[in-house]
């Protein structure tokens, strides 16, 4: 089986790696691997230099932001657009059995458009599931164009279902980001705090915060809530730089004049292994939902982009105000019977075997029966 990968950002990397693992590993599939959006960029770090270092053949680089581009959601749209072009003639070339596609993520809704309409069957992963922001419109919409789906959990099946799409072409599997916080091999951890200048023993705080599209005039002032209330924290605290969303310039702006130290990028390794480290996750990223359960640190969910995601307990939900912000990071650092609840709940995402489901899933897949012409399932 031909498979079709395209990556945009860290975000989907995260999740694709451990299955372009098995499948690397399997002379059953052939990957035919593109690498797009900010994966390219110097600024958001690079992120292709890192897939390259894990193993993987790129097959195609497809620009998909113009430097000096304006800082819009219409910018977004023209830099889907291109890719959505682009893509076509990747598909024509490489001619693959099957694009695996997933999240909410332009580049990858552009291939599952392309996909879509040049008749080749597309597996979603992640579909079904309930965010703020515009993200939650192109997720819906990619499961409207795709096949067969890869859901992370139950609930996220059932609103598929919802959706019009029939049961016998879903497959509840869990988050595959989660394979990789698992397995992960860990690094010393006082060579780790030499490198990143910090202390693990002492309150270390993550911070991920991407710009909300629907609010993007306010990501300046959204930001700034954020670091009044981690200024008055009694801890460390790293920044990731947040994806190239509208409204990302002024939070990177934000973040370089702040003092705070921060990292455009990192490869798996050491990200995971940060991470691990941590003792708390601050910001707006699926992350906190999807991952910090199985790391065992509570997560501070701040504003309208996880809105409505199906989360574990050690989510702490606050507005963008640095009052409520200050309060929840305190309680997630500092209140002994919260971080106990926190080391003992369950991930709700699975528990790190997702991406050997969704390889054996497609291994056995008998794609003759997979129905091109989509059809409302009504449950007849």
């Amino acid at each position: 089986m031909k498979v079709f990968v395209l990556i945009e950002r860290r975000a989907d990397y995260s999740r694709y790696k451990p299955i372009l693992e098995k499948m690397k590993a399997d002379p059953f599939f052939e990957i035919h691997l593109v690498v797009t959006g900010i994966c390219l960029l110097d600024l958001h770090g690079k992120d292709v230099n890192y897939i390259e270092d894990d193993g993987f053949t790129i097959n195609a680089k497809i620009p998909m932001f113009d430097s000096n581009a304006p800082d819009s959601g219409a910018e977004m749209v023209r830099s889907m657009a291109r890719v959505l072009t682009d893509v076509t003639f990747e598909l024509e070339k490489s001619k693959p059995d099957l694009v695996l596609s997933g999240f909410d993520i332009g580049g990858n809704f552009a291939v599952t458009i392309a996909a879509a309409h040049m008749n080749i069957p597309v597996a979603h992963i992640q579909g079904g599931e309930v965010t703020g922001s515009i993200d939650e419109a192109i997720r819906h919409a990619m499961s409207k164009f795709s096949h067969i789906h890869f859901p992370a959990t139950e609930d996220a099946r059932d609103r598929l279902v919802r959706l019009g799409e029939n049961p016998k072409d879903i497959y509840v599997v869990g988050c595959p980001s989660i394979d990789v916080l698992v397995n992960t091999p860990s690094l010393d951890a006082k060579e780790l705090e030499i490198e990143f200048d910090l202390d693990f023993s002492k309150p270390f705080v993550l911070v991920i915060q991407h710009p909300v599209t629907t609010e993007a005039m306010s990501s300046i002032d959204q930001i700034r809530e954020t670091m009044k209330a981690l200024q008055q924290i009694d801890a460390q605290v790293v920044f990731l730089l947040p994806n190239n969303d509208a409204g990302h310039s002024k939070i990177i702006e934000e973040i370089k004049a702040s003092g705070f130290k921060w990292i455009p990028s990192l490869p798996t390794l050491k990200f995971v292994n940060l991470y691990r480290n941590a003792w708390a996750l601050v910001g707006n990223s699926s992350s906190g939902i999807h991952e910090t359960p199985t790391l065992k640190i509570p997560a501070v969910n701040i504003g309208n982009r996880q809105m409505g995601r199906e989360r574990a307990a050690n989510v702490i939900d606050v507005t963008n105000d640095a009052s409520e912000i200050e309060k929840a990071i305190n309680k997630a650092l500092f209140d002994g019977d919260f971080r106990k609840m926190v080391s003992e709940i369950r991930n709700p995402y699975g528990d790190g075997n997702s991406a050997d489901q969704i390889v054996q899933t497609l291994k056995n897949l008998d794609l003759a029966r997979v129905s091109i012409q989509k059809i409302f399932y009504e449950g007849k």
